[in-house]
């Protein structure tokens, strides 16, 4: 087996051409364009130096000046044109995305960066950001998540200890297992009932959870229904009345004495990490799609909607469903809307949309300012600002004054403030007197049909 080069190697090469490369495993674009390392050291090869040492990463093989491509989307996060103690010539650190929205850092290492692969860099799937270097091949590793490594080094190859990672993953492994990108997949439509019969069936549906269905003779037609539940199968008088039979979500599948019903409508939930956000904050929105016996639709095209009134919907967002059906979205209201998450299925299942939401978002709101030392008797002003305007009108702001009671915080008054609106904010204000002590005031502002209520945080001061 080859042993990757560890000494640092600054040879003047000459790049090669870059061309076009495709992506491989999981839609990730691999570092010099192919899957295989040729028996190269990879994932922890033991290495018997002084000291022994582990490999933690999978070196890939290729020519000098061979163009290294970046696996997929992401961020450049450490650039080191030489290698000094970590002995790999040149190296970037990169920041990916996979398509379950999991990140991970991956490390190049033994290459020359090129000039568009600087610190802060944004770079594509498959964008040439080295070369190789005289090492002949790329040191590749892979930690996942955000943070760095507990040892604060986000270029480590090597563990000196058969039980220490320090987070350090198989690369190979962990690329062929979270894609970069995932085909559109769609489970099998699932079976929710399977009925026994007396004759061949026919006008097979359901209405309001039961399944009816109607066996002909030679004299006759009866009618029988069985609640999609299991319960026990009844005959049904000429004279009830039925609701109208649903066959295209719950399609048949009909023999000689017995049918199977399907469930053609997806099941999706929506989720989001607040309904009443700080001005300009996002929401995040999460849920998942599956069909009726919980097996996820993977690569699925999910739109997020808004709506000012339940109708007229239009689309805000949109995102993937992962390998488990989960999808992330995230989106910054400024006003209160409801917003639903909606999926439209490309053949075999019907559209389906979530429970809509209501989102208000809580306008900023600044703290009264007051003098933080005022006299017995005197009377002050204090005033504060709302931005974005607050369309409830001059009295949407009101102020919970407290007073220091023995060590414990009492509530003294209730007072409305006068709030005047401008087309870009609005401001408060209100002049009051109290007595000696130590006091806190706060504003609050209520609902109305843009926002929701809120509050600033407390001003304290003391009166002498």
């Amino acid at each position: 087996m080859l042993v990757g080069a560890l000494f640092v190697s600054v040879l003047a090469v000459a790049p090669m051409p870059a061309h076009a490369v495709s992506p491989g495993s999981g839609g990730w674009y691999w570092p010099v364009g192919t899957e295989n390392f040729k028996g190269w050291d990879g994932w922890w090869a033991y290495r018997p130096q002084n000291p022994p040492r582990w490999h933690m990463a999978q070196d890939m093989p290729a020519p000098v000046g061979h163009p290294v491509y970046a696996v997929g989307a992401g961020t450049v996060l450490e650039v080191l044109e030489s290698g000094g103690d970590h002995h790999y010539g040149g190296v970037i650190v990169v920041l990916h995305r996979t398509a379950d929205g999991h990140y991970f850092k991956a490390v190049y290492g033994h290459i020359i960066p090129t000039a568009a692969a600087h610190k802060g860099a944004t770079v594509k799937a498959g964008q040439v950001v080295g070369h190789v270097n005289g090492c002949a091949h790329v040191h590749f590793g892979i930690h996942p998540g955000k943070a760095y490594p507990p040892d604060n080094n986000p270029y480590r190859g090597h563990t000196y200890t058969s039980t220490r990672t320090y987070g350090w993953v198989d690369p190979v492994k962990y690329l062929r297992a979270n894609p970069r990108v995932i085909p559109y997949w769609a489970p099998a439509v699932p079976t929710i009932a399977a009925i026994d019969t007396t004759g061949q069936p026919s006008v097979i549906g359901v209405a309001a959870g039961v399944v009816y269905w109607s066996i002909a003779s030679t004299d006759s037609t009866l009618t029988y229904s069985r609640s999609l539940d299991g319960g026990e199968t009844v005959a049904v008088a000429d004279d009830d009345a039925i609701g109208a039979l649903d066959s295209t979500r719950f399609p048949a599948s009909v023999g000689a004495t017995s049918f199977k019903l399907g469930d053609r409508l997806p099941h999706m939930t929506l989720t989001t990490s607040t309904s009443a956000p700080a001005w300009k904050h996002a929401v995040s929105l999460s849920g998942r799609l599956t069909n009726a016996r919980g097996l996820p639709f993977k690569g699925a095209a999910i739109v997020l909607e808004s709506s000012q009134d339940g109708g007229g919907w239009k689309t805000i967002a949109s995102a993937k469903t992962g390998l488990s059906g989960a999808y992330s979205l995230s989106w910054t209201p400024i006003t209160r809307v409801c917003v639903r998450a909606r999926f439209v299925a490309p053949a075999t299942y019907m559209p389906v949309a979530s429970t809509a939401t209501t989102i208000a978002p809580k306008p900023s709101i600044t703290p009264p300012v007051v003098p933080r030392t005022i006299s017995h008797g005197q009377t002050f002003t204090l005033r504060g600002t709302l931005t974005t305007r607050h369309a409830a009108g001059s009295r949407t702001v009101t102020l919970r004054v407290q007073r220091l009671v023995s060590g414990v915080w009492t509530d003294h008054s209730l007072l409305t403030a006068t709030c005047r609106d401008s087309a870009t904010g609005s401001a408060y204000g209100r002049s009051l007197r109290l007595t000696a002590g130590t006091w806190r005031i706060r504003a609050q502002m209520q609902a109305d049909a843009a926002h929701a209520a809120g509050s600033s945080i407390w001003s304290k001061f003391v009166v002498r």
